[in-house]
């Protein structure tokens, strides 16, 4: 057999080690993940769970910590939240780009102290910045300004250590490798169509790997890129909201280099010399938009606004809805997407991988909650209420019940 083509079966039935090796499984003798090498490319192939079932793994009842008030101090009043991350000693640090702060939290939700602040100098934060804050090597902390495509390094305690620019045509990080150096993308160009007419248009995004002091290391070259509606006037062109664009996504995963889009159900991982890697699927029934989803989706989203639905009038329709919302990896290497919820759908479901692609199954999220981390006794998140102010939340996760598929 040849070896460029040998197909390595793996067939996890429930219940094998592929279900997570503990033994358990709901008794159906289905199987669930074919793992095959295709060329030196791992595929790995997944069933859906039955929508009804359930991973062991329980997201707790409300959150164990809440930051976040209307009235009162200050530092709890947050604006622009632009995500949070949680260090090793249980402090959380939110980006508040409203204030152009770090704002640091202890393990029970009190503030401790803010870093940064708006200015230019050194530490400081321009115009809508921190737009994010993640973990950096050696437990310091990194925030990107995207509008100087900058990258600033805080210590743990707090201490600026240094910023530095994306160099060549990079205008955003995504984040960082294994390795220290950065996976950085830009948009891009493209050009407007007629003036006063609008279209749905999708540029490339092209990607690449930077050194930690954001010199170019590698161009990985140009990808499918996210969709976007734009409208041209005789003066500009500028993108408008689209309910059901289909989005690109880029990440590390262990070793590997995600950059895949919701198109299909389908994850791509390449090599750090851009070399493809490994496809992890998951079987997915597509479904293409009415205009009839368009224009409920417009009318739920602006009740008070029946002029709205003008806009949408001649708005184009996508081939397919989006195959899956956000996708994460967590602290653990587990990868977890978000099941799409299509026109009339309430459910906050999420389907977890384990470090490998082969599927774990099902876990339900809290409702009107934004992931922004999850870590491996938590989740955290961003919430909004009805009058608009903004949270940052952190619910207990426990990962001690069965992993495989359970009935709900």
């Amino acid at each position: 057999m040849d070896g460029r083509t040998l197909t390595v079966l793996l067939a996890c039935v429930v219940g094998s080690a592929c279900a997570g090796g503990d033994g358990a499984g709901d008794g159906s003798g289905s199987s669930r993940s074919v793992v095959r090498d295709s060329a030196g490319v791992t595929i790995v192939e997944n069933e859906r769970p039955p929508l009804d079932s359930r991973l062991g793994w329980r997201v707790g009842e409300a959150p164990a910590v809440t930051i976040g008030s209307p009235t009162g101090d200050p530092a709890y009043e947050l604006f622009r939240v632009g995500g949070a991350t949680r260090l090793s000693d249980g402090r959380i640090v939110v980006a508040n780009a409203g204030s152009g702060e770090l704002r640091v939290f202890d393990s029970d939700g009190v503030h401790l102290e803010s870093w940064g602040g708006q200015g230019d100098g050194p530490g400081e934060f321009g115009a809508m910045a921190p737009a994010s804050v993640e973990r950096w090597a050696g437990d310091s902390l990194m925030a990107r300004e995207p509008f100087q495509r900058r990258l600033s390094v805080f210590s743990a305690g707090g201490t600026f250590g240094r910023a530095f620019r994306l160099q060549g045509r990079y205008a955003s990080a995504v984040g960082q490798l294994p390795d220290g150096r950065i996976l950085a993308r830009t948009l891009t160009s493209y050009s407007g169509g007629t003036p006063g007419t609008s279209e749905l248009t999708r540029p490339d995004l092209e990607y690449g790997i930077l050194e930690a002091d954001g010199s170019v290391h590698r161009d990985l070259g140009a990808y499918t890129g996210s969709e976007l509606y734009v409208a041209t006037t005789a003066e500009r062109t500028f993108p408008r909201a689209y309910p059901f664009a289909r989005r690109a996504f880029a990440f590390a995963w262990g070793d590997l280099i995600v950059i895949t889009t919701n198109d299909r159900y389908e994850i791509r991982s390449y090599r750090a010399d851009g070399s493809l890697a490994r496809i992890v699927r998951r079987d997915h029934e597509a479904r293409a938009p009415t205009r009839a989803d368009l224009r409920d989706y417009v009318a739920r989203q602006n009740p008070d606004r029946p002029e709205a639905l003008d806009a949408v009038a001649d708005m184009p329709l996508v081939e397919a809805f989006p195959a899956f919302g956000r996708v994460f990896v967590d602290r653990l290497g587990h990868l977890w997407v978000e099941e799409y919820r299509l026109p009339g759908e309430e459910h906050r479901l999420w389907t977890v991988f384990d470090p490998d692609g082969r599927i774990l199954g099902l876990v339900e999220m809290p409702g009107s909650f934004d992931v922004t981390e999850i870590g491996e006794a938590y989740i955290l998140g961003r919430r909004e209420d009805e009058l608009d102010i903004e949270y940052v939340e952190s619910w207990p996760l426990d990962r001690s019940g069965r992993t495989s598929p359970e009935p709900g």
